[in-house]
């Protein structure tokens, strides 16, 4: 694995194969993996990658972070469809930027509970226990602003998205 300078972030991501046999993908970005925290970083990872596991319908095909792992998968049968996805929103706590490019394909939506708000579009309900359990995967992570990489990012909402490309 190449070395990326300190203060910089590493990508981390999953594709998941819907009953199409198309692949969603959860990205983000997170702290470049030194030899002094590879061990907590993967642990990290792992619990991460359960929450997402939790809230998809789709199977995990391949997933990178602290390495590369490929797995066979089968298409699901119950429906799995990568355009249904649920989108987290973070806040970069020192600039107050915020941005929603991180999503959790082949949403199962019998998991997700809508907050009642007119102006709050598919807002989830953040208390639901596999919506809190991935908030605070999230959160432990951590996440990077690859554009502040220092700064302290929380998630500060879901919703319901859909057309994954």
């Amino acid at each position: 694995m190449p070395t990326l300078p300190a203060g910089t972030y590493q990508d981390a991501s999953a594709s998941y194969l819907d009953a199409g046999g198309e692949r969603g993908t959860f990205h983000l970005y997170g702290k470049v993996i030194t030899a002094a925290n590879e061990v907590a970083q993967a642990g990290t990872w792992a619990t991460l990658l359960g929450a997402v596991d939790a809230l998809s319908l789709g199977v995990r095909a391949r997933d990178q972070y602290n390495d590369t792992t490929t797995y066979v998968a089968a298409r699901p049968t119950n429906g799995a469809a990568r355009e249904i996805a649920l989108q987290a929103i973070f806040q970069d706590s020192t600039t107050g930027e915020t941005w929603v490019r991180t999503v959790v394909p082949c949403l199962d939506i019998s998991l997700i509970s809508y907050v009642d708000n007119v102006g709050a579009k598919d807002a989830v309900d953040l208390s639901t226990s596999e919506v809190d359990a991935l908030i605070t995967a999230l959160n432990a992570f951590p996440v990077v602003n690859p554009r502040a990489q220092s700064n302290t990012v929380t998630v500060i909402g879901m919703k319901v998205v859909r057309g994954q490309k």
